[in-house]
């Protein structure tokens, strides 16, 4: 798959047509508007970066690389509703891929999560990744439905992981999806 080309329409389970497409330097400002504006404290609040940081969102414009990072953006219209990425890992890692995803709160128990997850799990598949990961706040049930739905299996709790910015712990569940087939050790 050709990230730079691609796009797709869905329809969310409310008929809604949605575009999924690569987010590109043009973006910055729906991408501004999506976090800064449109998302409240309480929707920010479990995610791993200060995401109305317009000096961080600038960051992801300066350099996008398909290869280190797979940004999908969900576009209503003109207006942008999600934002989904895999974040593939270097090093001796570099078989990982991370998944990330955030969403208009209107457009949230609609199906356009688990498309968007979807999609990133093929693109995944087809970067030649392992394995891919998802580190979600324990509490986050529904959060945590969904990637189970994707096949995605809870190998580890970790106590007070994460720390909000109003300084509370929370534990993580770390989510993991196989790729590609495991070796057998014979010993």
């Amino acid at each position: 798959m050709k990230i730079k080309v691609y796009r797709k329409f869905i329809n969310t389970s409310n008929r809604l047509r949605v575009l999924l497409r690569p987010m590109g330097v043009a973006d910055q400002g729906l991408v501004a508007e999506l976090f800064c504006h449109q998302a409240s404290d309480e929707d920010v609040r479990y995610l791993k970066e200060d995401v109305r940081d317009l000096e961080l969102i600038a960051g992801w414009f300066a350099d996008i690389d398909y290869e280190k990072v797979v940004p999908l953006l969900a576009l209503h219209g003109e207006r942008l509703v999600g934002d989904a990425t895999l974040h593939r890992r270097s090093g001796a890692e570099r078989h990982i891929g991370e998944l990330r995803i955030f969403l208009a709160k209107e457009f949230r128990g609609v199906g356009l999560g688990m498309q968007l997850l979807e999609e990133l799990v093929e693109i995944g598949r087809e970067m030649g990744l392992h394995m891919l990961v998802a580190e979600v706040v324990s509490a986050e049930l529904s959060v945590i439905k969904a990637f189970r739905k994707l096949g995605f299996v809870r190998h580890a709790e970790i106590d007070d992981y994460f720390m909000d910015v109003d300084g509370e712990l929370h534990d993580v569940s770390m989510m993991v999806l196989p790729l590609a087939a495991r070796k057998e050790y014979l010993f």
